[in-house]
């Protein structure tokens, strides 16, 4: 748990860049690269993008807030910094990606006493730098978000949605927990890698997926969003025979946040059609595997909100810590709070 008792000095660092972000805190993010995997995966992107432009912040809008608790020891003279938090804004071609607040420390340490002058100073500087506005929503870990929509909602004058976006467990998978699969592919049908020639099908999948959340997209955007992913080859397909005897794309697995040994499941999605026949089990499964062993990830990350009917499926494949099983260090719940009066973007 966070030391609170030798008057530690409590800071912010301001950071445009991903590559200023990324020299002072990816040895801490790399330390717990699982949990951070949203705040890293899209850092590594943005600073990729970045040297591709070799022009600094390429056009891009990001925005990382560190906040730090430095300790003088009083037995030497040395001077102790631990990176307590990282308040996140990242841009995408949709009107950017919500306020992620990454915690070095699991919900059991973060404590009103804790949190409160933590959040407080980042909230402060995050409505002196950027419009209230931008913040349309912020997810991570339950105790944070609470704490930083109370204290954003007082700052900014922006009040929550009633209801929270977003509520959900995390887990991962590794290859200890893989799960053989139950079952071989029916005949005619194939697992794969998205090409190019399926662009319209997951373009609609992509839709579709879309339409359950709050952030839907349109029709042009769909089609950018699915071209993004089959580019990166980071989505993959289920494909069976329709009624006619037709190839249909009837799932869709993808990955869209990868570091050095982490990757994460990001969306999963079987059009309505296809339902109750196992095709996004056998997907996951498949996908989680191939990430695990063709890729050489040391574990595959995802969120799964409560009440899914999801869980059982991720269970199933592998991933710890669902269905009532006991939950490691890692496995904790996140939450995501909108903010009315503000433009939203899309994740």
């Amino acid at each position: 748990m966070p030391s609170l008792s030798s008057r530690p000095n409590i800071s912010v660092t301001v950071h445009t860049t991903a590559g200023d972000f990324l020299s002072v805190a990816l040895e801490t993010l790399m330390q717990k690269e699982e949990q951070s995997n949203i705040v890293l995966a899209l850092a590594l992107k943005a600073q990729r993008k970045e040297q591709e432009l070799s022009s600094g912040t390429g056009g891009q809008r990001n925005l990382w807030l560190c906040v730090w608790t430095t300790r003088a020891s009083h037995r030497s003279p040395t001077i102790r910094s631990s990176l307590d938090f990282v308040f996140a804004l990242n841009d995408n071609s949709f009107g950017g990606y919500p306020l992620f607040i990454w915690s070095n420390y699991p919900s059991g340490d973060l404590t009103p006493a804790f949190l409160e002058h933590r959040v407080q100073i980042a909230a402060t500087r995050l409505h002196q730098l950027i419009p209230s506005e931008r913040i349309f929503s912020v997810f991570g870990l339950v105790p944070a978000v609470w704490a930083f929509q109370a204290i954003w909602t007082h700052i900014s004058g922006k009040i929550p949605e009633a209801v929270p976006f977003y509520a959900a467990k995390f887990s991962y998978c590794t290859k200890v927990s893989l799960q053989p699969a139950t079952s071989r592919l029916p005949h005619g049908d194939s697992v794969r890698a998205a090409g190019m020639k399926d662009l319209d099908q997951v373009a609609m999948l992509c839709r579709e997926f879309s339409q359950d959340s709050e952030f839907p997209l349109g029709g042009e955007e769909s089609i950018m969003q699915a071209l993004d992913l089959i580019r990166e080859k980071r989505i993959w397909v289920y494909e069976t025979l329709d009624v006619r005897n037709r190839p249909r794309i009837a799932s869709m697995v993808a990955s869209s946040r990868t570091s050095a040994n982490v990757a994460a499941i990001t969306k999963v999605y079987t059009t309505p059609a296809f339902r109750g026949r196992h095709y996004a089990r056998y997907l996951v499964q498949w996908v989680t595997q191939h990430l695990l062993y063709n890729e050489g990830k040391d574990s595959v990350t995802l969120y799964v909100s409560h009440g899914n009917p999801a869980e059982k499926v991720y269970h199933q494949v592998g991933y710890v810590g669902l269905c009532g099983t006991p939950r490691s260090v890692m496995v904790e719940d996140w939450l995501e709070i909108g903010f009315q009066g503000t433009l939203r973007g899309h994740w």
